[in-house]
């Protein structure tokens, strides 16, 4: 095995690993990671099989800020892209991939990776190989992130969902549809957030909406209206079973009939069925230091409860 720094002459082998991977979700394809891509120096790496004529063994989404690799600075997770050839020993092990790793860090001079393994609701199949090897190399957890998800399969009695959401979308008016077009509602996720948490979106209504052009399955929009106006409007990410609230909110006259609950009820009982599990983020500041406990109880409202997402500093020796 080899480990060579991507380039765009890859890219389909790079999408095809994705794609077939255990663990892998779509912000790893490269038309996702590479929205952004001026804002990140990109040092994505791939494992090659050289007794197989250099076939694609893994992928790492990743990004240098300095002497720091990160797996990878622009998405929520990033790590060693596992199929179903993959092991926990041998040359198809991320042990032998992080080894292949550390001497490509030591010759680019790299001082510590930032290590974000893919949270475990969104494997397709058993995948944390990755967590052992870095407990093995004892890589040190740096970010820990709780995060409020619905397990579908098996829902816990809402509050919020059902009968009670299913009153008031009869009592506002409110219907809900989907959407193509994120200018229908995005100055609403802008002024939601400027209003409750001084801040900007991640993405502009540009960016997300050219996104989901270029992922029209994975990236979905929809709005919920009443009195002839659109009082809501959400973000959904399509990940492997796993609904991911990107983004939603409501206006003052969405806020007062409870059009975003509306909106989730129709998304789960509706209009996305199927699913495995409904992930609505995380509740956290200061990598994970500072819990906000009225955004988690209000999540768990609606029958979520807590996973985590973590991040792990592995150090090079020199």
């Amino acid at each position: 095995m080899r480990l060579v720094r991507y380039t765009p002459d890859r890219r389909t082998e790079w999408d095809s690993a994705v794609r077939r991977s255990k663990n892998a979700t779509f912000l790893f394809c490269r038309d996702y990671m590479e929205y952004h891509a001026d804002r990140f120096t990109d040092c994505s790496l791939m494992v090659l099989d050289e007794d197989d004529d250099d076939a694609v063994v893994s992928v790492l989404p990743a990004s240098l800020h300095g002497t720091e690799l990160r797996s990878h600075g622009g998405l929520t997770y990033g790590g060693w892209v596992c199929d179903d050839r993959t092991s926990a020993a041998g040359p198809r092990s991320p042990m032998a991939w992080f080894d292949l790793l550390q001497d490509f860090c030591r010759s680019a001079g790299i001082t510590d990776v930032v290590y974000k393994p893919v949270p475990h609701i969104y494997h397709r199949h058993p995948a944390e190989e990755d967590l052992y090897a870095l407990f093995r190399l004892d890589a040190a957890l740096q970010v820990r992130n709780l995060a409020s998800v619905i397990d579908l399969e098996h829902p816990i009695p809402s509050s919020r969902l059902g009968k009670r959401a299913l009153k008031r979308q009869r009592l506002g008016g409110i219907t809900v549809a989907p959407t193509d077009s994120a200018a229908d509602f995005w100055q609403i996720i802008v002024d939601d957030r400027r209003e409750r948490h001084n801040v900007t979106p991640v993405h502009t209504c540009a960016e997300i909406q050219t996104l989901h052009d270029r992922f029209p399955d994975e990236i979905r929009f929809f709005t919920a209206s009443a009195g002839g106006r659109i009082v809501a409007g959400a973000v959904i990410y399509v990940a492997n079973g796993v609904l991911h609230l990107q983004y939603a909110a409501a206006d003052a006259t969405g806020k007062e009939i409870y059009a975003v609950d509306v909106i989730y009820h129709e998304l789960l009982f509706n209009l996305m069925p199927g699913a495995r599990y409904f992930d609505f983020g995380s509740n956290n500041e200061d990598a994970g230091r500072y819990l906000n406990a009225g955004m988690v109880r209000h999540k768990e409202e609606f029958g979520a409860r807590s996973i985590i997402y973590d991040a792990y500093r592995l150090h090079i020796p020199g």
